[in-house]
């Protein structure tokens, strides 16, 4: 880590294009030969994130490193699903490494569009793995990148919804940090309450979460509210079981957490990027917010907030404590041309050395950088602990496991998460909504047999 160390300190003095030739030596420790591909180029499809931001500045050192010229395009999340299928499925290979998370990852290896990995980690001439550490990678992490224990991706971003507050406020209201979700809507009430008696505060509100529907947006932080009471979307042979008083127990409170008083006016059309930023500006109290967010609000240029906040896990069910894990991955289009140079960008953008620069963007899911450096440099101790429950707890949802299926079955649950949010019926929603679902994956599953 002594390296680390030296390497974080000449990024703090110089830009990452001016220090190139003085920091190659980190990477070329592994031995490989990283030049086999110079003079080619490659395209790399990003998302807005801020993990995918991070990552920008530093694609010089890989430049000079390689001597691979790459191209790197960033789009708001929609638009980078949108682009991804379309080079994807029309096959025309306009990206070679590609951003990859659990929802999208069923469909992109059911249909051969995207590489496994294993043989090309497997390959001495291009990997070095005592160098490249897989192990140190969380297993949880890993898990998220895999179709039949098979790797079809690594990830670079681990992150998974938490519970964001403002201990300031807390602790000058005397308020507990909710440990389970009636405690959290009271807690909500609570602090409005609160909030309302002191004109200091005023345009601030309790708490947000999201509400937007979409595949992967409103169900990411739906679904552990659900699994938390018992509830399951689809069971192990891939029928229904949303029809179930559990999960009409867990939407009900879901939308007493998100609709009504303590609430944004205008809380079912946030996205989750708005409630990020109300947040971060002082005005929002609390939030269920994906734990990498905290790169966002932990200095002063970033946030008004930077030293009122903490974090803990999410709250608990009646039957568990649960929440989504999510990895941003990288992964190789079957339609490259360049294949071998878009894994050489991808062991290094996922190496120990790169995720130690990006810790100051992103949400490494290495675990010797956090231990060695980020839980000592973000400085919050329930954070810290929320972060080694995600670590150490976090298991996906089945729908999320990479399901073939779930871009439909996603898209069907979260339009009826969002009806729910307007004041639907929860009883007869669910209902017709399972109907729907069982209705789909028989048309999915007899497509599929169909094609093969």
């Amino acid at each position: 880590m002594k390296s680390i160390k030296l390497l974080l300190a000449a990024i703090a003095l110089f830009s990452p294009v001016s220090i190139a030739s003085a920091t190659l030596q980190y990477w070329q420790q592994a031995n490989i030969n990283w030049q086999s591909e110079a003079g080619s180029h490659i395209n790399i499809l990003a998302d807005e994130q801020p993990a995918f931001l991070a990552l920008k500045p530093y694609i010089p050192l890989f430049e000079q490193l390689t001597g691979i010229s790459v191209g790197f395009h960033a789009l708001e999340q929609s638009q980078m699903r949108s682009r991804r299928h379309q080079d994807l499925s029309e096959g025309l290979g306009l990206y070679d490494v590609l951003p990859m998370g659990i929802t999208f990852l069923g469909e992109a290896q059911n249909q051969g569009w995207i590489e496994p990995l294993q043989p090309y980690l497997d390959n001495p001439l291009i990997t070095d793995k005592t160098w490249y550490q897989l192990e140190d990678i969380s297993e949880r992490s890993l898990t998220l990148c895999k179709i039949d224990n098979k790797l079809y991706s690594l990830p670079f971003d681990f992150s998974a919804p938490i519970y964001f507050y403002r201990k300031d406020l807390f602790e000058r209201f005397n308020l507990e940090v909710p440990d389970t979700y009636e405690q959290l809507h009271a807690t909500k009430i609570k602090l409005q309450r609160a909030i309302d008696a002191d004109s200091k505060l005023a345009g601030m509100h309790a708490f947000a979460s999201r509400t937007l529907p979409g595949a992967g947006l409103n169900t990411w932080t739906v679904l552990p509210v659900m699994r938390a009471y018992g509830a399951e979307v689809l069971n192990e042979q891939g029928v229904s079981t949303f029809d179930s008083p559990q999960t009409a127990q867990s939407l009900k409170m879901y939308r007493n957490l998100v609709t009504g008083y303590g609430n944004p006016e205008n809380s079912r059309l946030l996205h989750f990027y708005e409630i990020r930023q109300l947040f971060k500006h002082g005005k929002l109290a609390s939030a269920i917010l994906a734990s990498h967010f905290y790169n966002e609000i932990d200095t002063a240029e970033e946030s008004d907030i930077w030293n009122k906040w903490e974090a803990a896990p999410l709250p608990k069910g009646p039957v568990a404590r649960e929440t989504s894990p999510w990895a941003w991955a990288f992964a190789i289009n079957s339609h490259s041309n360049k294949k071998i140079a878009a894994w050489l960008f991808i062991q290094w953008a996922t190496s120990e050395q790169t995720a130690a620069l990006l810790s100051t963007g992103g949400s490494p899911p290495r675990q010797k950088v956090w231990h060695e450096k980020l839980f000592t440099l973000v400085n919050k101790p329930g954070f810290n602990n929320a972060m080694l429950w995600v670590f150490e707890h976090a298991t996906p949802d089945r729908l999320q496991a990479g399901m073939v299926e779930f871009p439909v079955i996603g898209e069907i649950i979260s339009q009826t998460f969002s009806q729910i949010f307007y004041g639907a019926d929860i009883k007869q929603l669910i209902k017709s909504t399972d109907a729907k679902i069982n209705a789909n994956m028989h048309a999915l599953k007899t497509q599929t047999k169909s094609s093969q």
